[in-house]
């Protein structure tokens, strides 16, 4: 019996060096993101077709980020950090004013958007940034409250293209 069991711990404790699997506490850039590109979600507030504008309502995660929050003014350009693994971002994590420089500053999974409005008490940022006119058709049958999906550049350029691609939620489509 004390051999069986030495038999099993043994080779599973030596696993992970068996298999190339590297256990650390800092992220490995080679496997954080497979892509360019990843996902994140929002409730739908508005859309104003013709300016090619979205209004999206998200989550703020973290302690750090609620706070940066309360010192932008409506119309503030912000750049928004979503928490991030591979290719899904889940929450905001931090907001900053932006400029070029501080947004390759920030890294993967940013957004640069107009700042609405903070929420403190439901911790939710509401913000508006340009949809790509494929997507316009897509969303104007939304109600405010439904939810979209939206797919956006690890690395954005500018602000007038961060977002590649917003659909509705639905099961069907979202990859997880």
């Amino acid at each position: 019996m004390k051999n069986t069991l030495l038999m099993l711990v043994i080779p599973a404790l030596f696993a992970p060096v068996r298999f190339g699997i590297a256990w650390s506490a800092e992220p490995n850039p080679s496997i954080q993101t497979a892509g360019d590109k990843y996902e994140w979600t929002g409730e739908f507030v508005s859309l104003d077709s013709s300016a090619r504008v979205l209004t999206v309502k998200t989550q703020v995660v973290g302690t750090p980020g609620t706070s940066e929050f309360q010192h932008f003014k409506p119309g503030d350009r912000i750049v928004l950090t979503w928490w991030g693994f591979y290719d899904y971002g889940n929450g905001i994590k931090s907001a900053m004013l932006d400029s070029h420089s501080k947004r390759l500053e920030a890294g993967e999974y940013t957004l640069p958007v107009e700042f609405i409005s903070y929420d403190p008490t439901h911790r939710e940022v509401t913000f508006r940034a340009f949809v790509p006119t494929g997507s316009i058709e897509a969303l104007k049958s939304m109600k405010p409250g439904e939810w979209i999906r939206a797919t956006s550049l690890h690395h954005p350029t500018d602000e007038q293209t961060p977002i590649l691609e917003v659909k509705p939620y639905v099961g069907s489509n979202f990859k997880g």
